[in-house]
């Protein structure tokens, strides 16, 4: 690249990483979005997300489920490359980011079920080259009491990457995770932790896909 690029480079990877911090910050919070307006969040709204209201019987009130908390897993918002050491950015590959997530809740009999929505980019560095890219993410709903996980399940986006732009933007949508019901207030007993999963990832070459 030449130092235009890089210029232009070290910016956009200043706001993914603001982005990214911003997110692991306030103890790690992704998002909280408890009120039924939480469906009008930007990724929500584009992942089709409805409100956590459930449907209720004829002449009685909207029952309401409280959707666990979106945590994001200590160290796990960004994911870095480089193609040397020590690493720096002149050496940079590339780096993957979390933006955005968003989440829906559901009863279905006497079990919860949790659809869970990440945003995301994959971002060239200097010593990076176009091709495609596979951004592993875990997600898993956890039991508050004991910290015991129920549901943890890996993810995959494929992500192209041309040197004319020098990233891309990625989204994951889970099917429904399902865990037991107890109470309208659910995330009393759950929360939701997302992450890059570095360790599902034997070869962190471009195209490579990695073993779950």
């Amino acid at each position: 690249m030449d130092w235009p690029t890089v210029i232009r480079f070290l910016g956009k990877m200043a706001l993914v990483m603001s982005a990214a911090v911003s997110l692991a910050g306030c103890g790690g919070h992704l998002g909280n979005f408890d009120v039924p307006e939480a469906s009008g969040s930007k990724l929500g709204a584009l992942l089709g997300f409805k409100n956590n209201d459930a449907p209720a019987a004829e002449g009685t009130q909207v029952r309401h489920i409280f959707c666990p908390e979106i945590i994001i897993l200590e160290g796990t918002a960004a994911s870095q490359v480089h193609a040397g050491t020590p690493p720096s950015s002149a050496n940079l590959k590339y780096q993957f980011g979390l933006t955005d997530a968003a989440r829906e809740c559901s009863l279905e009999g006497d079990q919860l079920a949790i659809k869970i929505g990440v945003a995301g980019r994959v971002l060239l560095g200097p010593a990076g080259t176009a091709g495609t890219y596979t951004v592993p993410v875990r997600m898993a709903i956890v039991r508050e009491q004991g910290n015991e996980p129920l549901v943890s399940k890996l993810y995959r986006a494929s992500v192209s990457v041309g040197m004319t732009t020098a990233d891309g933007d990625f989204t994951i949508v889970s099917e429904p995770l399902h865990v037991p019901f107890t109470q309208d207030h659910a995330e009393e007993d759950y929360s939701i932790k997302v992450g890059i999963d570095e360790a599902a990832s034997a070869d962190k070459s471009a195209g490579k896909h990695s073993k779950p």
